[in-house]
């Protein structure tokens, strides 16, 4: 019993100084170069919160909120851009003037002509009614992006906008349909309004270089519309999100590129605004878990950093190292109480398993948080989830006993016990093959949705480690990984699929994206225990019937 107590006291050391040193690094504050005095110059700005979206139709926005936010927003800037006239956000405009705060009041067009009329004629009548809180008008956002009118049509509605209302007006979208724009939608403008986001760009750009990309796109602008001037309508980078090649979602990489672009535009007299001023969770619907995350506050309307001073990625990382000491030390009193640990050895190994999963399971639950979309989203990440609770209390005692693991079931064992359970008896083999099956089946369609819809998906690599890791380790130490394995075609099948779909990931993100070389790796462990199966379905399917008595080869 001594010797017991004595181990498990060393596997909680271990697991508790392991979480927190692993915390400690995650959290540490990196040096970030200063932004420059004074306020944002303009700053995007949507009072949905939590669920509200501006696709509902009812939707009309509480002008106590905007009130709310807008004697916040004043705190950091004197400008706020809206997107559209309508479902109460004209209330934002004589509260922003109260503030002391212009208004760069956008009129949505899209395809619907009636709309369209409808804005155009709110956005008019604002316009005229509030002249000296308006800096311009902004008529439609990436209307051309979007295919949804020609220029021709816009440069009519900006001239019309324009001749009502006496005041500055512009259309805003990226930079390519501005190089393509006829010299007519130009002509019709007071300023072009351009677009850059380094993280959405074709060749995507890290927070760091950001400002080279801005320069590029003001100076092709530039030479090609030299009697125009040029603001930068939309210019920002995600807290949060998949990574895009060298473009990596963190709060310093938004702080970096943030405060750079701001001293660019301070030595350059460069007019701006930024996006946006907080977190919108609606826009993940549109554009993945970074479409949610482009507030300079959260969604909360807490500040994610400050302009000046290092910057952590994980300023509550306290929080979080607690609740994986938590996970971890849950998961050895568990392996203990059930007499899984009866050496010091062991209890050293365990102690470590329990440290690093109970870091990727906060890490996971809170990716899980900050990406699902919508119900269904969220029933999945549970149960991707419940998926990875089970894989770490299950996988790190069997990696523990080496070459005396369990070997789990094959799939053939695992589909007939679930066609029919009562049929086939329950034991330890068994349960691994199903958690087994479990995490290779979400680990496949993820696999799947990243090689053929990648653009706004994330890459659940801390969902998946312990178990992609947990049963290669068990086919390793067992020396079953690359042994011949006969009639295993539904491993076979997965191996295939899995080796398949990882192939086009990697054509897609190519080797700069670390996030997705991780997670190709994963999926080689996953496929790793299923490598003699491979052998022995080649061999069966097209070795074995030429060495049978009187076969002969053709050709």
């Amino acid at each position: 019993m001594n010797r017991q107590i004595a181990a498990l006291g060393v596997g909680l050391v271990l697991a508790g100084v392991l979480s927190w040193c692993i915390w400690w690094a995650l959290g540490i504050p990196v040096s970030v170069p200063d932004a420059p005095p004074g306020k944002v110059h303009c700053v995007s700005y949507t009072p949905f919160r939590g669920s509200e979206t501006p696709f509902d139709p009812l939707y009309l926005a509480d002008p106590r909120r905007i009130e709310t936010d807008l004697r916040l927003v004043s705190e950091f800037s004197n400008c706020i851009r809206l997107y559209a006239p309508d479902q109460g956000l004209a209330a934002a405009i004589p509260i922003a003037g109260a503030y002391g705060m212009k208004v760069l009041l956008g009129i949505w067009i899209g395809r619907d002509p009636v709309a369209n009329r409808n804005q155009v004629a709110i956005g008019v009548s604002l316009a005229q009614a509030f002249k000296d809180s308006i800096k311009a008008v902004i008529v439609g956002n990436e209307v051309l992006l979007r295919g949804e009118q020609t220029a021709h049509a816009m440069a009519e509605l900006a001239k019309r906008v324009k001749s009502e209302t006496g005041l500055p007006v512009t259309y805003a979208d990226v930079t390519d349909f501005w190089l393509t724009a006829p010299r007519e939608l130009a002509d019709s403008v007071d300023f072009i309004t351009i677009h850059i986001l380094p993280y959405w760009e074709d060749r995507p750009t890290s927070a760091g270089r950001g400002v080279e990309v801005v320069k590029s796109a003001v100076a092709r602008v530039h030479a090609l519309f030299p009697d125009k001037p040029i603001y930068i309508g939309e210019t920002g980078f995600p807290s949060a999100g998949r990574e895009r090649e060298t473009a990596i979602p963190s709060l310093v990489s938004q702080a970096r590129y943030l405060r750079g672009f701001m001293r660019y535009a301070e030595e350059t007299g460069h007019d701006y605004n930024l996006i946006e001023a907080f977190d919108q969770p609606w826009k993940r619907l549109l554009e993945g878990t970074a479409g949610g995350y482009w507030g300079i506050y959260d969604s909360a309307r807490a500040p994610k950093f400050s302009w000046r001073g290092p910057v952590s990625n994980y300023p509550g990382w306290r929080r979080a190292a607690e609740a994986s000491l938590a996970v971890s030390f849950a998961l050895l009193l568990g392996w203990f109480a059930t007499g899984t640990a009866a050496s010091l050895r062991r209890a050293m190994f365990l102690g470590i398993a329990a440290g690093l999963g109970g870091v990727l399971l906060v890490l996971q639950t809170e990716h899980s948080w900050a990406a699902w979309r919508s119900p269904l989203e969220l029933a999945i990440e549970a149960m991707v989830l419940l998926q990875s609770l089970a894989a770490l209390f299950v996988l790190p005692p069997e990696m523990a006993n080496g070459r005396a693991a369990h070997a789990p079931a094959p799939l053939s064992h695992c589909l007939a016990f679930l066609r029919a359970p009562r049929s086939v008896p329950f034991d330890r083999a068994l349960g691994l093959g199903l958690l087994r099956l479990a995490g290779a089946v979400f680990a496949l369609i993820a696999s799947l949705c990243l090689a053929f819809d990648p653009r706004y998906r994330d890459f659940p690599d801390a969902a998946f480690a312990v178990a992609a890791i947990g049963f290669a380790w068990i086919a390793l130490a067992r020396g079953e990984a690359f042994r011949p394995a006969l009639a295993r075609y539904e491993e076979s099948v997965l191996a295939v699929l899995f080796l398949a779909a990882t192939a086009i990931i990697v054509i897609n993100e190519t080797p700069l994206n670390l996030e997705a070389d991780l997670w190709c790796a994963l999926n080689l462990l996953m496929v790793l225990p299923w490598i003699g199966a491979l052998r022995g379905t080649w061999q069966e399917r097209f070795m074995l019937p030429y060495q049978r008595p009187g076969a002969k080869r053709s050709g």
